[in-house]
C-alpha cells in the first residue's frame, strides 16, 4: 500500500474517532443533566438538547432514545393541557420508533415505547385504558423477553400495575413483587458507557409507596 493512500485512510479513521468521541460526549452530558433535573423548565432544556443531538445524528439510535424519554419527562407536567400533553407523548413515540429501526429488537427501546404508551393512557384513562393498557404490558413483556436482565423491562411491568387498579389486575402488592425484582436488577447492572442506565431512583421511590 502506497505511503500517500496509507496516510489518506488513517487520517479518515482519525476524524471518525474524533467525531465518536464528540457525540459520546455530547450524550454523556446529556445523562448528566437529565440526572440532575428537578423542574419542568431543566426537563424541557434537556429534551431540546438531546433533540438537537437526534437531528444531528439521525443514524444514533441513543440520540433518539434519550430524546423520547427525556419527553416523556416533560409531557409529567400536569400543568399543561391534555392536548399539549398528548401531542408531547406522540412526539415521544415518533423518537422511540427512530431508535427501533435504528436498533431493532432492544429490551430498553421497547420498554421506552410501553412506558410511552402506558402515560398517553394516563391522559384520558377512561377512553383509552382498554386498549392502551393491553398494548403498553404487550410491549413491556416483549422487552422483558428480549432482555430478562434488564432492570427497565420490570421496573415498568411493576409500575404498570402499581397504577393499574387492583379491579382490573393491578395494585401496589403485585407492583412490589416487581419492584423488588427490578431493584436487585439494578443492583446487579453493570453500566457500560452511555447505554441506558436510569431508573433506579425512580424504582425506590415506587417500592416505598408499595409499603
Amino acid at each position: 500500500m502506497k505511503k500517500s493512500t496509507l496516510s489518506f485512510l488513517l487520517a479518515l479513521l482519525f476524524f471518525a474517532a474524533s467525531g465518536q468521541d464528540r457525540y459520546t460526549d455530547a450524550i454523556r452530558k446529556g445523562i448528566t443533566m437529565m440526572d440532575s433535573a428537578h423542574t419542568a423548565a431543566s426537563n424541557l432544556e434537556n429534551a431540546n438538547y438531546f433533540e438537537r443531538i437526534a437531528n444531528a445524528e439521525p443514524n444514533q439510535w441513543l440520540a433518539q432514545y434519550y430524546t423520547a424519554l427525556t419527553l416523556i419527562y416533560v409531557a409529567y407536567d400536569e400543568s399543561k393541557d391534555a392536548e399539549t400533553r398528548d401531542v408531547t407523548y406522540d412526539k415521544a413515540m415518533e423518537f422511540a420508533n427512530k431508535a427501533d429501526k435504528l436498533k431493532p429488537s432492544n429490551s430498553d427501546v421497547y420498554a421506552l415505547k410501553g412506558y410511552i404508551t402506558f402515560m398517553k393512557m394516563a391522559v384520558a384513562p377512561q377512553a383509552r385504558a382498554m386498549s392502551m393498557i393491553p398494548a403498553s404490558n404487550a410491549l413491556i413483556e416483549q422487552a422483558i423477553v428480549l432482555d430478562p436482565e434488564n432492570p427497565r423491562a420490570l421496573l415498568m411491568k411493576g409500575q404498570n400495575l402499581f397504577y393499574t387498579p387492583e379491579a382490573f389486575g393491578g395494585g401496589k402488592t403485585k407492583a412490589a413483587e416487581l419492584l423488588k425484582l427490578a431493584s436487585a436488577k439494578f443492583d446487579a447492572e453493570k453500566i457500560s458507557g452511555i447505554e441506558p442506565s436510569w431508573g433506579r431512583r425512580r424504582c425506590i421511590s415506587l417500592l416505598e409507596q408499595s409499603k
